[in-house]
Protein backbone atom coordinates (compact mmCIF):
# COMPACT_ATOMS: atom_id res chain seq x y z
CA UNK A 1 0.00 0.00 0.00
CA UNK A 2 1.54 3.21 -0.89
CA UNK A 3 1.19 5.96 1.39
CA UNK A 4 -1.64 8.03 -0.95
CA UNK A 5 -4.03 4.90 -0.32
CA UNK A 6 -2.60 4.85 3.18
CA UNK A 7 -3.58 8.51 3.96
CA UNK A 8 -7.01 7.98 1.83
CA UNK A 9 -7.77 4.64 4.07
CA UNK A 10 -6.84 6.92 7.95
CA UNK A 11 -8.82 9.51 6.10
CA UNK A 12 -11.78 7.73 5.23
CA UNK A 13 -11.87 6.31 9.06
CA UNK A 14 -11.94 9.70 10.47
CA UNK A 15 -14.73 10.30 8.14
CA UNK A 16 -16.12 6.90 9.74
CA UNK A 17 -15.71 8.03 12.91
CA UNK A 18 -17.15 11.54 12.43
CA UNK A 19 -20.02 10.65 10.97
CA UNK A 20 -20.91 8.06 13.73
CA UNK A 21 -21.91 11.03 16.10
CA UNK A 22 -24.43 11.97 12.81
CA UNK A 23 -26.31 9.08 13.11
CA UNK A 24 -29.57 10.40 13.92
CA UNK A 25 -29.14 13.99 12.03
CA UNK A 26 -26.81 12.99 9.37
CA UNK A 27 -23.87 15.13 8.53
CA UNK A 28 -23.01 17.82 5.45
CA UNK A 29 -19.55 17.80 3.91
CA UNK A 30 -18.78 20.99 5.84
CA UNK A 31 -20.13 19.26 9.20
CA UNK A 32 -17.60 16.01 8.50
CA UNK A 33 -14.49 18.38 7.62
CA UNK A 34 -14.68 20.30 10.65
CA UNK A 35 -15.02 17.32 12.68
CA UNK A 36 -12.40 15.03 10.69
CA UNK A 37 -10.04 17.98 10.49
CA UNK A 38 -9.67 17.39 6.85
CA UNK A 39 -11.39 19.60 3.57
CA UNK A 40 -14.11 19.29 1.79
CA UNK A 41 -12.78 17.47 -1.48
CA UNK A 42 -11.08 15.00 1.36
CA UNK A 43 -14.70 14.37 2.56
CA UNK A 44 -16.41 13.99 -0.69
CA UNK A 45 -13.30 11.18 -1.63
CA UNK A 46 -13.69 9.26 2.15
CA UNK A 47 -17.64 9.40 1.70
CA UNK A 48 -17.54 7.83 -1.43
CA UNK A 49 -15.11 5.10 -0.26
CA UNK A 50 -18.22 4.89 2.71
CA UNK A 51 -20.98 4.53 0.23
CA UNK A 52 -18.92 2.15 -2.11
CA UNK A 53 -18.12 -0.36 0.72
CA UNK A 54 -22.25 0.29 2.27
CA UNK A 55 -21.13 2.02 5.52
CA UNK A 56 -22.61 4.99 4.82
CA UNK A 57 -25.84 6.71 2.91
CA UNK A 58 -26.77 10.18 1.25
CA UNK A 59 -30.20 11.64 1.82
CA UNK A 60 -32.05 12.43 -1.59
CA UNK A 61 -33.99 14.33 0.91
CA UNK A 62 -31.74 16.57 2.36
CA UNK A 63 -28.65 15.76 0.96
CA UNK A 64 -26.89 14.93 4.57
CA UNK A 65 -24.50 11.72 5.13
CA UNK A 66 -25.78 9.29 7.69
CA UNK A 67 -23.61 5.58 8.70
CA UNK A 68 -25.88 2.98 7.68
CA UNK A 69 -26.99 -0.43 9.04
CA UNK A 70 -24.83 -2.62 7.66
CA UNK A 71 -22.23 -0.91 9.47
CA UNK A 72 -23.83 -0.63 12.77
CA UNK A 73 -24.60 -4.09 12.59
CA UNK A 74 -21.17 -4.28 12.74
CA UNK A 75 -21.24 -3.74 16.95
CA UNK A 76 -23.32 -6.71 17.09
CA UNK A 77 -21.27 -8.88 15.61
CA UNK A 78 -18.62 -7.52 17.95
CA UNK A 79 -20.73 -8.18 20.76
CA UNK A 80 -21.71 -11.56 19.44
CA UNK A 81 -18.12 -12.77 19.47
CA UNK A 82 -17.82 -11.32 23.56
CA UNK A 83 -20.39 -13.45 24.32
CA UNK A 84 -19.14 -16.68 22.64
CA UNK A 85 -15.96 -15.78 25.02
CA UNK A 86 -17.31 -15.13 27.90
CA UNK A 87 -19.40 -18.28 27.67
CA UNK A 88 -16.63 -20.52 27.29
CA UNK A 89 -14.74 -18.80 29.94
CA UNK A 90 -17.99 -19.35 31.85
CA UNK A 91 -18.16 -23.12 31.21
CA UNK A 92 -14.46 -23.54 32.22
CA UNK A 93 -14.98 -21.87 35.45
CA UNK A 94 -17.76 -23.96 35.76
CA UNK A 95 -15.80 -27.20 35.23
CA UNK A 96 -13.10 -26.33 37.40
CA UNK A 97 -14.81 -25.25 40.28
CA UNK A 98 -17.99 -27.53 39.73
CA UNK A 99 -20.47 -24.58 40.29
Amino acid sequence: MNQDDRNLTLRTLDVLEALCGYAASGATNSELAQAAKTSAPNITRAVAQLIAKGWARKSEENGRFYPTAAFTRLTFRVTADLDRVQNRLDDQRRAFTGA
